[in-house]
């Protein structure tokens, strides 16, 4: 039997799942999505499906991969989600009416803080569902939960912190007491969560006693999962959402760029997100399509595709002269995961836009592999991250 880390990431509208060896190249590597209800999601109460969904993947996960063993789990999700014990569901994607904002004090609408405007929103939104609740969970946290009894949030590193939240700023904000109760205490990326109780093993199928552990925000573990924690590394998280990451040495800042702390203490992301990315596959299908007789033939192929690719190349150009400006090293190359991962013909199509040579993952969804490194280096197999980049990615 080879040991391996079942690795979940919570997504809006479903949840992946993968059993991960410490050698990624024993084979190919499997990942079951299991897609919540369309009505849940409309309904607001996709969270009840998370448990269900992971038995369904397990199964699945059990049939293709006959002699791994799971020696942990490591979860991360979506976010900044809420999510109340009974599983109603407020997405980061959901529209906030601004008059629930309107009933907390003025400091609210100032706030740097993701969660507290959500935090607000859910209160109001689902008034009863709050009041009701012992906890409001992220998305990741609220199956951690639902696995092992244990209330956490995680939080990715210190320099986090503003975009969360302290007790402080959410009394300044208008939370009582009771209200601030409800929130688990922060806990640090790749903590120990607990072990899998009785009752989810028996609605799961897992072993009772699994070890559990934090992953991190699907952002996070994305750029874990892509190497994307040493200075001059780059990457593009490409699905129906496209962002450009750089991770720097030093906080770099240029109009048109967002700088924020990396994963990796010391260390800065410098992003830049596209507007058009969704339209990329459909402009280019449209094209084909208005074309018949160009499919396949990938020189003609090209010409509208790479038009479309102006503001990818944009990016690119913004990201290194910023980055030259501050002595910052920029590569030759980045990796991609996401959706257009596995897409080889548009991989082709921005290496000849950007001038890049673009590295694929082993696993297209980058999130799980950085749920893998998380959990390994939480084991005491390795004595950090970085060393774990290195001894699984090999980069």
């Amino acid at each position: 039997m080879t040991d391996t880390i079942l690795c979940i990431d919570i997504g809006t509208s479903s949840l992946k799942a993968a059993l991960l060896p410490d050698s990624l190249s024993k084979g190919e590597i499997f990942v079951s999505r299991q897609a919540y209800p369309v009505s849940a999601i409309r309904e607001n109460n996709s969270a009840r499906y998370y448990l269900s969904a992971l038995k369904n993947a397990l199964s699945e996960l059990s049939e293709k991969n006959p002699d791994y063993a799971i020696e942990a789990v490591c979860i991360s999700g979506n976010g900044p989600t809420v999510v109340s014990d009974d599983g109603t569901t407020l997405l980061y994607s959901d529209a906030l009416p601004q008059e629930c904002l309107s009933q907390k004090k003025s400091e609210l609408k100032n706030t740097k803080s993701l969660f507290i405007p959500r935090f607000a929103g859910f209160q109001y939104l689902f008034e009863k569902k709050w009041r009701n609740s012992a906890h409001v969970f992220g998305a990741g946290e609220f199956l951690i939960h639902e696995l092992t009894g244990e209330a956490v949030s995680i939080l990715p590193e210190e320099r986090f912190l503003p975009a969360y939240w302290t007790e402080e700023e959410l009394v300044k904000c208008g939370f009582l007491d009771s209200d601030i109760k409800k929130i688990p205490p922060l806990r640090m990326m790749g903590s120990f969560s607990g072990k899998v109780s009785e009752k989810a093993a028996l609605a799961t199928g897992l072993l009772e006693g699994t070890f559990v552990f934090a992953g991190a925000p699907d952002f996070v573990v994305a750029l874990l999962g892509t190497g994307t924690v040493f200075p001059g590394r780059l990457c593009d998280r490409a699905g129906s959402s496209e962002g450009l990451n750089l991770c720097t040495a030093k906080p770099v800042f240029a109009e048109g760029l967002r700088t924020l702390p990396s994963a990796i203490p010391g260390l800065w992301n410098v992003s830049y997100l596209l507007k058009s990315s969704q339209s990329l596959r459909d402009n280019r299908e449209t094209s084909l399509r208005e074309n018949p007789s160009h499919r396949g033939d990938s020189s003609v192929n090209s010409v509208p595709s790479v038009r479309n690719f102006a503001e990818l190349s944009h990016g690119i150009s913004l990201l290194r002269e910023a980055a030259v400006a501050q002595g910052e090293p920029f590569p030759d190359y980045m990796t991609i995961t996401g959706g257009q991962a596995l897409d080889g013909e548009l991989i082709s199509l921005k290496e000849k836009a950007t001038g890049l040579k673009i590295k694929k993952m082993p696993c297209a969804d980058a999130e799980l592999l950085g749920d893998l490194i998380l959990a390994r280096v939480s084991l005491g197999d390795y004595d950090d991250i970085e060393e774990a980049v290195f001894a699984i990615l090999g980069a």
